[in-house]
């Protein structure tokens, strides 16, 4: 069984996608692994490939071609650091509250 070094920010959704062309191998990647499929995945880690054929052969070569990779992985470290504004600043702590002085 060959293996796959997991880029930043990909799940098995994403390797499915980038290695057998389709999401139908998702659950395939999940055993071979033992892992779930909502894992977060750590950049820089192997994982084994399972040895099912290609499914989409014209997704798996339009994405070989163009040498995307798909990467849509969302963490709570992303999360906290997508998250801000008003709706999440403290008063007096990052958000001032001051008087017009005109």
């Amino acid at each position: 069984m060959e293996t796959v070094n997991v880029k930043p920010h990909q799940c098995l959704l994403d390797l499915s996608m980038q290695l057998k062309g389709s999401i139908d191998a998702l659950f395939d990647f999940a055993i071979a692994n033992g892992i779930s499929i909502t894992d977060d995945l750590k950049s820089g880690s192997t994982l084994w490939v399972p040895d099912r054929a290609i499914i989409d052969r014209r997704t798996f070569q339009t994405l070989k071609d163009e040498e995307a990779i798909p990467a849509n992985a969302y963490t709570t470290e992303d999360e906290a650091a997508i998250k801000g504004g008003i709706g999440y600043m403290g008063i007096q702590v990052d958000l001032r509250v001051s008087q017009n002085q005109e």
